[in-house]
């Protein structure tokens, strides 16, 4: 076990026996366990937190004061480490058995949430398997997680299908020479829920969005596979409204980019795969920034990896599907001339 994991748990297992010997109080326990755990991963917390302690009656008892304090304590591990699921598991499964609906719906929610960042089989099936509990309770909304569900499972079983060391090999031929491959859409659904769940979108809207984006995503398309994308071949009449809720919430400026000059110094700092398909495109600088033009402002990971790439910090700005295509097509006359 590494120094500081082992640290972690040791600590926090002095924690738990000074709180079984009534040497500190549940309120010292939960914030000693939000120091030691903070800005660790998840699965760090040692065995006496794990479901299986939490599950044994005898045990509970002997420790804590009633299940009350033991869900208080799981959710101060969320605190700390908010997808961990076991812990939101156990608080589901708590909610459910004592009538508390609403929440344990919530829990099953965030761990959908977690499945869409990180899922394997064993967590869609259990999802899967419980979802449908709560088609009377809150009809649309279980409809709507179960359609997104579905998508993230068709994902992962493509993604499951192909082997890690092709990933990586296929990756690296795209990154030099910007081939045609399998488009990678998890932020692009993730950026799907966020508008439904907010409002931006209806059920039936965004069912529409996830069945295209997957279909897209399967595709030889000479554009990214993106929400706007999607919404703009489907001539959404509420373009303007969902372009002034993406740059408003992100912080990210709308812009034309028919307004800018292209740099070719500067489009030559990205492989051309990150245009045609991670919807980005550099065009120009600020100072030492670079900036880059995207389909999803809300994509962190993208311009981490688009920094590391160029060298250079970078001012992201979202552009509008036939504006950014636009943009492609220049890109690609300029690939051209330098051929």
């Amino acid at each position: 076990m590494p120094t500081r994991k082992k640290a972690v748990f040791q600590s926090l297992t002095v924690f738990r026996t000074a709180y079984e010997n009534g040497r500190v109080g549940r309120r010292f326990f939960g914030d000693a366990v939000r120091r030691t755990g903070r800005n660790e991963q998840s699965g760090l917390y040692p065995a006496f937190l794990t479901v299986d302690f939490l599950r044994e009656k005898k045990t509970m008892s002997e420790t804590y004061e009633n299940l009350a304090d033991s869900i208080a304590m799981l959710e101060q591990i969320l605190e700390v480490m908010p997808q961990d699921v076991d812990a939101l598991k156990t608080l589901y499964n708590a909610s459910l058995q004592s009538g508390q609906v609403d929440k344990a719906f919530d829990y099953l929610g965030r761990l959908v949430d977690v499945a869409a960042g990180n899922g394997d089989s064993e967590l869609f099936s259990y999802l899967q398997s419980e979802l449908p509990r709560f088609e009377e309770s809150h009809a649309s909304e279980a409809a709507a997680q179960q359609s997104r569900l579905k998508t993230l499972m068709g994902v992962h079983k493509i993604n499951e299908g192909i082997s890690r060391d092709r990933r990586a090999m296929a990756a690296e031929r795209e990154r030099s020479r910007g081939a045609a491959a399998e488009k990678d859409v998890t932020e692009e659904l993730t950026l799907a829920w966020r508008l439904y769940e907010e409002n931006q979108l209806s059920q039936d809207e965004y069912s529409a969005v996830l069945h295209d984006l997957t279909e897209n995503s399967q595709q030889d398309l000479e554009v990214p596979a993106s929400v706007l994308h999607v919404l703009s071949d489907r001539g959404f009449l509420n373009i303007s409204r969902i372009l002034a809720y993406m740059s408003e919430r992100s912080g990210t400026p709308f812009i034309k980019l028919t307004n800018f000059d292209f740099q070719e110094d500067v489009v030559d700092l990205l492989p051309m795969s990150y245009a045609v398909r991670d919807g980005a495109i550099a065009f120009g600088t600020i100072g030492d920034y670079l900036q880059v033009a995207v389909l999803n402002p809300f994509n962190g990971k993208l311009l981490d990896r688009i920094e590391k790439e160029s060298g250079r910090r970078c001012h992201s700005f979202l552009v509008e599907a036939a504006d950014y295509d636009h943009a492609l097509e220049k890109l690609r006359s300029f690939e051209k001339a330098a051929v």
